[in-house]
């Protein structure tokens, strides 16, 4: 095996060179077992966005290394061979971000013991549950028309409130807000809106069954829940082998992570619409194109069955003044009327269009005439 050995400046001076990713990239370990390694060894470590910031030219903090240590001065580290895909290197995108969170010294998620300079949205909620004359109900604090959705029995409602003004705070300083929709407070991460929620889990008890319908009776747990609902579904951590207070950085990780994956589906759905409605628009422009060509043809065919039926008409004329002249009976009331019949034609010929006021408002196509209503 190809190990590298490590002193402690010398690991302080690693982690301050690259990325943790990077580092597990080259080295066979995960980025969390090496932060591990540095929190053991009390090695300070680069907040987050460090690396942006460098990346960016932009100035940052370097934290010096201590030198009041008496632990153990040396690790070991095995190079990652090329290709090797080992897990122990693999973070999810949930975990690297719930330890950049973890590690930036310069966020408070720790849940104090005592509830002091709260939130205002904090604030608010408890007034909300004072002024309300029916905030009891079984036991439970709560009111559904605070800014804040918080439901717990007394002995669960202090530390309800230390836990969502210890979130509300982390998630203002890592630069989300919090605005009003319907007279309660959403965060808002990445222009996304996520409804937050702390309650105490209820048992069902089932009643003594006295008729055809089951009923229940429902006893708090003593166990808090805190939810976020985003697109109709929930998300939810329960106090369990962790309570509450010890997951808010796993909280605050997949909220964010979460409010990426929105926005990007929302982008993608925008650009999908955008897409689309321009489809629809040339589509429309198409038909639209297609139907002025047909009105045109239409039309078009339309005086070639004038101008053919006109010739038709003229070449009748011709017939019945040639033959009228042969047998001598042209007279001069044929001849008037075929001087009439001529007028006619041309006033029917769509390339002569010849004007006859007494054939005003009448239809050549259907060779109707439309009463104006006048008399």
């Amino acid at each position: 095996m190809n190990n590298v050995k490590l002193n402690r400046k010398e690991l302080y001076d690693l982690v301050w060179s690259m990325p943790m990713t990077a580092l597990a990239k080259k080295y066979l370990i995960s980025d969390s077992g090496l932060r591990k390694i540095c929190v053991k060894m009390e090695i300070p470590l680069p907040k987050a966005g460090h690396w942006e910031k460098l990346k960016a030219k932009k100035e940052v903090e370097i934290i010096k290394l201590s030198t009041n240590y008496n632990g153990n001065n040396e690790i070991s580290l095995e190079l990652r061979k090329e290709g090797d895909e080992n897990l122990k290197g693999k973070q999810s995108p949930e975990k690297v971000l719930k330890d950049e969170i973890e590690s930036d010294s310069s966020l408070n998620i720790v849940v104090p013991d005592i509830l002091t300079k709260p939130h205002k949205l904090i604030v608010e909620t408890k007034n909300a549950h004072i002024n309300n004359e029916n905030r009891h109900s079984k036991n439970f604090t709560g009111y559904l028309r605070s800014p804040l959705s918080i439901s717990a029995t007394k002995l669960n409602y202090s530390r309800a409130l230390r836990i969502m003004d210890t979130f509300i705070k982390a998630m203002e300083q890592r630069g989300h807000v919090f605005q009003f929709k319907n007279d309660s407070a959403h965060l808002v991460i990445y222009g996304e809106e996520f409804a937050i929620s702390i309650r105490e889990k209820n048992n069902r008890i089932p009643k003594p069954k006295t008729g055809s319908w089951q009923e229940y009776d429902y006893i708090p747990s003593g166990i808090l829940v805190f939810s976020v609902r985003i697109s109709y579904h929930n998300i939810e951590w329960t106090d369990g082998r962790l309570p509450l207070e010890n997951q808010l950085s796993k909280i605050v990780a997949k909220i964010e992570i979460k409010g990426s994956e929105e926005k990007e589906m929302h982008l993608r759905w925008e650009k999908e619409r955008e897409i689309q409605a321009e489809q629809d628009r040339i589509k429309k422009a198409k038909e639209q194109e297609i139907e002025n060509e047909l009105v045109k043809f239409k039309l078009l065919k339309k005086k070639a069955e004038l101008w053919r039926e006109a010739g038709e008409i003229r070449a009748y004329l011709r017939s019945l003044e040639e033959k009228a002249t042969k047998e001598q009976s042209l007279t001069d009331e044929l001849k008037d009327w075929l001087k009439w019949a001529h007028k006619k034609v041309d006033w029917y010929d769509p390339n002569i269009e010849a004007q006859d006021p007494l054939m005003e408002g009448v239809d050549k196509e259907n060779l109707t005439f439309k009463k104006s209503g006048y008399y």
